[in-house]
């Protein structure tokens, strides 16, 4: 490789930056809600057999448009799993730390089971983003039928047990 064919492959910092925040959006504010409200079923069996962070890590990878393919292993989102109660799951990401907003820092679906098919299962999508103005801020909110619902400034500190623990009393309200 010339000096030439190098410089062409390099791209600005502010085309890594925007390239990175599309990347983020489409994720947290396109994608996975369109999982949540479509393909439910299909995440939900991911996450039973395991395959649901590889999965992720696809679907990641798909949204990026960085020439540069390490940044994007090395920088990903992590899923998890937990069961709040016998009868109320999480799946929770944390996403690459926010820069812009509407980054997320947290994207979850919260969901109830109960006898019906999974794809029948009541479920909420909630995301931690970060807002900006003169200072920086939290804001909870949700997708619901592919319209993005604002909350609401966050009032805690935005850690992962914080934005669990508010989503889980949102939903208890709404479904008990």
């Amino acid at each position: 490789m010339d000096i030439q064919e190098y410089f062409k492959g390099l791209i600005s910092n502010q085309q890594f930056s925007e390239n990175l925040n599309q990347q983020h959006y489409k994720f947290a504010h396109q994608l996975m809600p369109y999982i949540v409200e479509n393909n439910f079923q299909d995440l939900l069996s991911k996450v039973i057999d395991k395959s649901a962070q590889n999965w992720i890590l696809q679907l990641w990878n798909k949204y990026s448009e960085l020439p540069i393919p390490n940044y994007t292993a090395l920088v990903y989102p992590i899923c998890n799993f937990t069961k709040h109660s016998e009868n109320i799951g999480i799946i929770y990401i944390t996403m690459p730390a926010p820069r812009v907003s509407p980054e997320a820092a947290y994207i979850a679906v919260i969901f109830k089971i109960d006898n019906e098919p999974p794809s029948e299962w009541l479920r909420s999508y909630f995301t931690l983003e970060l807002g900006l103005t003169t200072s920086a801020y939290w804001t909870l909110a949700e997708w619901n039928n592919s319209n993005h619902i604002n909350l609401g400034e966050f009032k805690y500190e935005p850690t992962l047990n914080n934005f669990l623990a508010t989503i889980i009393t949102e939903v208890k309200s709404r479904w008990s």
